[in-house]
C-alpha cells in the first residue's frame, strides 16, 4: 500500500484545504468531524498503516480507495447499512455500463460486426464500442469501432471505462478525422483523470475505400486476410499518459469475407491451471480455421476455445472480442 498511500497523500492534503475553505458554508460540527477523518488518514499514512482494514488489518480493496481515500473497512466488515449501499452502488454501476454496450450483431452496408464481453466481475474496466456514424463530407455512413483496457479492476476502472467512452462519443459526434479523434480523446482524458489512470486503446473506422486503424497500446488487431493473417502493431502510446502525445492511423482495404479481430488481454493472457497463457498465436490460429465463418460463429469459437483452455481455473481479467467483418454481400445475403 506505500505506493498507494504516497499517491493519496496529496489528494488528502487538497480536501483539507478545500473543506478549510468551505467553513462557512456548512456547520462547525460537520466540518470538524470532516477534517477529522482527514486528519486520520494522514496520520495512518504517517504511521505506515494506511489502507488496512481497522477490524482485521487485511488490505481494503483498492478500487475503494481510489473512489473514496477516506474507506476504513474492507468489504467483509461494512455494517449493514454500508453493505447495502455498496450493493446499489454496484448494481447501478453495472446497470450503466451493459447500457453502454453496442447493440449486438450490428451491420452496416458490406460490413458486420459481433462482440463478446465478459466482465471479471459485476463491472469491468474493458471498453468496446461500435457505432454506426453520418459521414458529412460524403453524405454517407461510416462504422467506428474500438475495443480498450482501463488500468485496475471492478468499480473504479469501470468508470473509468464509462468517462473514455463519453469522450469518444462525444467527439465523433464531430467532422473530424480518425487522428484527431484520438489525439483530443487522449488530451481530455489526461485533464480529467489521475496520473495513475491510463487506458490501452485500438479502434478504426470504416471508409469508402476500406478501413483506417489507430493503435494507443493496446494488443495488435489481427487482420484475417485470403492471403494468409497480419497484424496491426501499436503506432501511440496508451491515452492518458502524456497530453501531447501523438498517434498514426494506418490505412486497409479489407477484400469481401476478411476480417479484423479486435480483443483484450484478458484473452491471450489467460492462464490455464499449469500457468500457461492462452496467447495469441493460438488465438491467430483459431480464428484462421474460422476464416469463412460469419462474425457470430468466429466470436462465439474463440469464447468456447478459451473455457475449454481454461477448464476449472479461473478467470483473472476483464475479456472482450471483438469482429469486424466486409461480408461477402450476395452469399451472406442468402444466409440470412
Amino acid at each position: 500500500m506505500a505506493t498507494t498511500a504516497y499517491t493519496i497523500r496529496p489528494q488528502l492534503l487538497e480536501r483539507r484545504a478545500r473543506l478549510q475553505a468551505a467553513s462557512g458554508s456548512v456547520s462547525h460540527g460537520y466540518l470538524n468531524n470532516l477534517i477529522a477523518e482527514v486528519d486520520a488518514a494522514l496520520q495512518k499514512i504517517d504511521v505506515g498503516n494506511y489502507g488496512l482494514c481497522e477490524t482485521c488489518k487485511d488490505p481494503i480493496e483498492e478500487d475503494r480507495l481510489e473512489r473514496n481515500p477516506l474507506c476504513r473497512f474492507c468489504l467483509d466488515h461494512l455494517n449493514d447499512s454500508e453493505r447495502a449501499n455498496h450493493q446499489k452502488d454496484l448494481d447501478l454501476a453495472t446497470q450503466i455500463q451493459f447500457q453502454l454496450l453496442p447493440p449486438r450483431g450490428l451491420v452496416l452496408g458490406k460490413w458486420e460486426t459481433q462482440y463478446r464481453y465478459e466482465p471479471l466481475g459485476a463491472v469491468g474496466g474493458d471498453y468496446c464500442e461500435v457505432i454506426a456514424l453520418g459521414d458529412a463530407s460524403r453524405g454517407a455512413q461510416s462504422l467506428f469501432f474500438a475495443v480498450g483496457d482501463v488500468a485496475g479492476k471492478g468499480v473504479a476502472a469501470s468508470l473509468l471505462m464509462m468517462h473514455l467512452s463519453a469522450i469518444f462519443r462525444s467527439l465523433l459526434s464531430m467532422d473530424l478525422s480518425l487522428a484527431e479523434v484520438v489525439l483530443r480523446a487522449n488530451r481530455l482524458f489526461c485533464e480529467s483523470t489521475g496520473p495513475a489512470h491510463y487506458a490501452t486503446l485500438v479502434c478504426g473506422r470504416t471508409t469508402a475505400s476500406g478501413v483506417e486503424i489507430c493503435n494507443a497500446g493496446h494488443c495488435p488487431p489481427i487482420l484475417l486476410l485470403n492471403h494468409g493473417t497480419e497484424r496491426v502493431g501499436s503506432s501511440g502510446l496508451p491515452l492518458g499518459l502524456f497530453p501531447g502525445a501523438e498517434y498514426a492511423v494506418a490505412q486497409y482495404a479489407p477484400a469481401d469475407g476478411e476480417s479484423i479481430v479486435l480483443y483484450s488481454d484478458g484473452i491471450t493472457e489467460a492462464e490455464n491451471a499449469s500457468g500457461e497463457d492462452y496467447q495469441e498465436d493460438r488465438l491467430a490460429r483459431l480464428l484462421r480455421e474460422r476464416f469463412a465463418h460469419e462474425a457470430s460463429a468466429m466470436a462465439d469459437s474463440v469464447l468456447h476455445d478459451l473455457g475449454q483452455f481454461r477448464g476449472t481455473h479461473p478467470a483473472s481479467d476483464d475479456a472482450t472480442l471483438l469482429v469486424v467483418r466486409r461480408r461477402r454481400v450476395a452469399m451472406d445475403g442468402l444466409n440470412q
